[in-house]
C-alpha cells in the first residue's frame, strides 16, 4: 500500500482526485437517455482501488468505532449525491449547485478542521471563501446561457439544500474514522466508505425509480434493458470516482481531512473546463457567459492554491 511521505506526493494525489471527482460526470452526460437511477447502479458497482488483502489485516486491527464513521460518512455522502444530481435535474444547473455549494464547502471543511486543526485556520477561510465565490460565478455563467435552468425551482432548491447539507456532513465522519483511539488507515477507510455509498443506492434506488423525483415511475427490470456500452460507462464513472476517494483520503492521512477534501472542492472546475473545451457549451453562449466561466475558473484555481498552502504555513 502506497502512503506519501511527502507533501508534494500528497498534494498530487489530491490534485488527481480533484481531477477524477471532476470528470466521472462526462459519462453520465454520455447517455442522455438512460435513466439517471440506473445509471447509478453501475456507478456504484464501478471497481474500488482500495488493497483488499490489506483491508481484512487493517480492518481487525481498528476499532468498530470508527469503522462505522466510515461507512456512515459513506452512507451520508451518497445520499447527497443522489439528492444533488435530482436538484440539477429538477432546477438546472445554475440553481442547485451553488445553492448546494454553500453549505457542502463550508460545513464540510469547517467541521473537519474543528475535529483536526491542521494548517492555517484563517488561509483555510480564505480559500473557502474564494472556492464559494467561485462557485456562484460559475452560475452566473451557466445562467447566462439560458439553456442551464429548469421548471420547479421551490422543489429543486429544497433538494439542493439539503443534498449540500449531507455533502458536507460526510468528511466529519471520516476525519473521526482516521483519527480516533483505534484509527483505521486511509484504505481501509476509503473501502468502508464505499461499503456505505453502495448500501445507499441499494435502499434509495429502488424507491427512487418507483416514486422519482423527476421524471416518470420505472421499475427495476429496466436496468437490464440498458445496452452494454451504458452499463460500461457506468462502471467505468463509478472507477472513476473511487479512485480519486481513495487518493483523496490516502493524502488525508498525511494533510487532514479539511485540506484534501478542500482541495477536492476544485473539482467542479475540471467539470468546466470538460464543459469548455469537450462539450463547448459556451460556443455559442453570449459573450458575459464566456467572461463569467473565464472568472470561475480563475477563482477555483485561487481557491485550490490558497487551500494547498494553507498546510505549509
Amino acid at each position: 500500500m502506497y502512503v506519501p511521505q511527502t507533501y508534494h506526493a500528497a498534494l498530487i494525489l489530491m490534485l488527481t482526485s480533484m481531477v477524477c471527482w471532476g470528470s466521472w460526470p462526462n459519462f453520465l452526460k454520455k447517455l442522455p437517455a438512460w435513466r439517471l437511477e440506473y445509471f447509478y447502479f453501475d456507478f456504484t458497482l464501478g471497481p474500488d482501488s482500495a488493497d483488499a488483502g490489506g483491508f481484512i489485516t487493517h480492518l481487525f486491527q481498528a476499532g468498530p468505532r470508527e469503522a462505522s464513521f466510515a461507512i456512515l460518512g459513506g452512507f451520508i455522502w451518497n445520499i447527497g449525491n443522489i439528492l444533488l444530481l435530482n436538484s440539477i435535474m429538477i432546477a438546472g444547473l445554475a440553481v442547485a449547485f451553488p445553492i448546494a455549494a454553500i453549505p457542502a464547502i463550508v460545513l464540510g471543511i469547517g467541521a473537519s478542521y474543528w475535529l483536526q486543526p491542521v494548517g492555517n485556520p484563517w488561509l483555510l477561510a480564505t480559500s473557502v471563501l474564494v472556492l464559494l465565490i467561485a462557485a456562484q460565478t460559475a452560475a452566473a455563467a451557466y445562467r447566462r446561457l439560458g439553456s442551464a435552468t429548469g421548471p420547479g425551482k421551490p422543489k429543486g432548491i429544497a433538494t439542493a439544500l439539503l443534498s449540500g447539507l449531507l455533502i458536507g456532513f460526510f468528511p466529519p465522519f471520516v476525519t473521526a474514522a482516521i483519527t480516533g483511539s483505534a484509527a483505521l488507515e486511509s484504505y481501509t477507510v476509503s473501502t468502508l466508505f464505499m461499503v456505505g455509498a453502495f448500501l445507499t443506492t441499494v435502499i434509495a434506488l429502488p424507491i427512487l425509480i418507483r416514486r422519482p423525483l423527476v421524471g416518470d415511475a420505472g421499475n427495476l427490470g429496466g436496468y437490464s434493458s440498458g445496452r452494454v456500452g451504458w452499463h460500461v460507462l457506468g462502471l467505468l464513472a463509478g472507477a472513476m470516482w473511487s479512485s480519486g476517494t481513495v487518493f483523496n483520503f490516502i493524502a488525508a492521512g498525511m494533510v487532514g481531512v479539511a485540506i484534501s477534501v478542500g482541495i477536492g472542492s476544485g473539482a467542479p472546475m475540471i467539470g468546466a473546463l470538460w464543459g469548455v473545451f469537450a462539450w463547448r457549451e459556451y460556443a455559442s453562449g453570449p459573450p458575459t457567459s464566456k467572461a463569467l466561466i473565464a472568472a470561475a475558473l480563475l477563482l477555483y484555481a485561487v481557491g485550490v492554491a490558497a487551500m494547498a498552502i494553507a498546510y505549509t504555513m
